[in-house]
């Protein structure tokens, strides 16, 4: 089956990425399907609000994996704190259909995403154009072999 032109782009999106624009990209995933959860409650469609919240939680794990707390020190374990304490508040949400849960979980994401997007564009502005380097690991040095870090984790939702 031949891929769709949005899949090619996405696919270009991610094998091209910086590694900040990949935890842009996540936390955007993250953000996309705790708010269509949101969405989906006041629909009264529990059982995909869960399917929604189920793929922020996956992608939250894939963020948390991703740090390398042994090369990243003390800025990578209070960045493994906050993405914790999302997760959790997503599980919570879920578990208890709680809608401050939720919406806890979507403000952090929402200042996430600020900060990374903030970030993404110094970065445009500061580097020299030129190819993108290799995605890595937050905190561990760049690995040109890794090309399948986002494997099945799908960045759409």
């Amino acid at each position: 089956m031949a891929a769709s032109p949005r899949d090619n782009y996405l696919s270009t999106e991610v094998r091209t990425a910086t590694p900040q624009k990949l935890q842009l990209l996540l936390i955007d995933a993250a953000l996309r399907s705790a708010n269509r959860a949101r969405q989906l409650w006041a629909q009264e469609r529990d059982d995909l609000a869960i399917l929604s919240l189920v793929h922020a939680q996956s992608v939250l794990g894939q963020m948390l994996a991703a740090i390398d707390r042994d090369a990243g020190g003390d800025l990578a374990t209070r960045v493994s704190a906050v993405y914790e304490f999302i997760f959790r508040s997503l599980v919570k949400a879920g578990h208890r259909h709680d809608e401050q849960s939720l919406a806890d979980a979507t403000q952090i994401l929402e200042i996430e995403r600020e900060t990374w997007r903030q970030l993404c564009e110094q970065i445009t502005t500061d580097r020299p154009a030129g190819p993108a380097a290799p995605h890595a690991r937050f905190g561990a040095p760049v690995d040109a072999e890794a090309d399948d870090f986002v494997g099945g984790l799908s960045l759409e939702a």
